[in-house]
C-alpha cells in the first residue's frame, strides 16, 4: 500500500511542475495579440491551473498517509502543510483572477488582471520551489 500512496504521492508532484512554469507562461499571454489570441492561452492556463490543484489535493492526502508511516520532524511537517496550503489558496486566488478575466470572450478584461496573475504565479512558483526543496530534505530539520 505504501507503494501506491508514493505513486500517487509523486504523480500529483510531476502534475504540479505546472507552477514552475505558470510564471513564464503568464508573462507570455501580453507578449501575444490582444483579443482571441490571449483569451484562448488564458483558457488554457485555467485549466492547467485546475489541474494544478487537483494533484495538490491527491499529493496533501497522500502526503499525510506516507507522513504517518515515517517518521518526521514536526518542524517539517508544519512547513510542508503551511507552504501546500500557501500554495492551494494562492492558486484558488490565480483562478478568480483568471476566471474574471476570461468573463469577455473578446478578451477585453484580460489586461487589467493580467498583473495580478503574473504577480501571484511568480509567488506560486517561488512556494512550489521551496515545497520540492523541503521534500528532498526532510531531515535537515
Amino acid at each position: 500500500m505504501m507503494q501506491v500512496f508514493l505513486y500517487l504521492h509523486v504523480l500529483g508532484a510531476v502534475l504540479m511542475g505546472f507552477y514552475l512554469m505558470l510564471p513564464f507562461l503568464a508573462a507570455r499571454v501580453s507578449a501575444l495579440p490582444t483579443g482571441a489570441g490571449q483569451y484562448g492561452f488564458l483558457h488554457v492556463l485555467f485549466a492547467l491551473n485546475r489541474v494544478g490543484q487537483l494533484a495538490l489535493v491527491i499529493s496533501f492526502l497522500s502526503g499525510g498517509y506516507l507522513v504517518g508511516k515515517g517518521s518526521y520532524p514536526v518542524v517539517w511537517m508544519v512547513l510542508a502543510v503551511v507552504l501546500l496550503l500557501a500554495i492551494g489558496a494562492l492558486s484558488g486566488i490565480v483562478g478568480k483572477r483568471m476566471r474574471l478575466a476570461l468573463a469577455d470572450p473578446s478578451g477585453s478584461k484580460i489586461k487589467e488582471q493580467l498583473g495580478s496573475i503574473r504577480t501571484l504565479s511568480t509567488i506560486i512558483g517561488i512556494l512550489f520551489f521551496l515545497t520540492i526543496t523541503l521534500m528532498k530534505f526532510p531531515n535537515v530539520f
